[in-house]
């Protein structure tokens, strides 16, 4: 790695370190969209584009969006049958979803979230997370498995500490979220479709689960 380079990606960590910060402080009303800027702007100085990291046409729009509602789904089920008791088994601790308890049998809060789910979390996260973050940790641990492996830790760690809005249990289970992401984003040739379309499916089923009432937030 040439000594720019290493300058840059030394700039990157303290920017997205200090946006990680006001983040995890809630200092933004859009907490991803200063990390968001910051990826933007890094792709920009290596003469880079979005499409270049995944936000390009899928092979198969169908295959993709029939994948994405499969996974989204039974993850989403999975998730409230088996992966959140028994992470709050561990812990101790409930998943603090209090903030979106607004939206039971509401439908133009149902609307509203719905709206953020499939721009700032679905799209704007899954840009910054895998399309910019996991690339840059890869550039940073190397191509080879080991490597891959750790970028996708780290930036599955990150993924859930962005979450710590939900308490010690709702990170780890935004974690484990961001591991399926990740390996989606990895095992469809680092396209970005796929796990932005399964991101969107799962929040949209926990929504729609909470406005009908069939979920109770806590």
């Amino acid at each position: 790695m040439t000594l720019k380079r290493t300058l840059l990606l030394a700039l990157e960590i303290l920017l997205l370190a200090v946006c990680g910060y006001s983040t995890v402080r809630g200092l933004f009303p859009l907490p991803v969209v200063p990390l968001f800027l910051v990826g933007w702007g890094s792709l920009r100085l290596r003469h880079l584009k979005w499409r270049d990291v995944g936000l390009r046409r899928p092979s198969n729009w169908g295959i993709t969006i029939g994948l994405a509602v499969l996974i989204g789904v039974s993850y989403q089920l999975l998730d409230i049958l088996i992966i959140g008791p028994l992470l709050e088994r561990l812990t101790g601790q409930s998943i603090d979803l209090s903030q979106f308890s607004f939206v039971q049998g509401s439908l133009p809060a149902l609307i509203l979230l719905l709206a953020l789910t499939w721009t700032e979390a679905a799209f704007i996260e899954e840009m910054f997370f895998r399309g910019y973050f996991l690339n840059r940790l890869t550039d940073l641990f190397g191509t080879k498995r080991t490597g891959i492996v750790a970028a996708l830790l780290v930036s599955s760690l990150a993924f859930g500490a962005a979450h710590i809005y939900q308490g010690v249990t709702g990170v780890a289970d935004t974690f484990l979220a961001g591991l399926l992401l990740g390996v989606l984003y990895l095992l469809s040739g680092e396209n970005l479709w796929l796990p932005i379309l399964t991101h969107g499916i799962v929040d949209t089923v926990g929504f729609l689960l909470f406005y009908l009432g069939m979920f109770t937030i806590k």
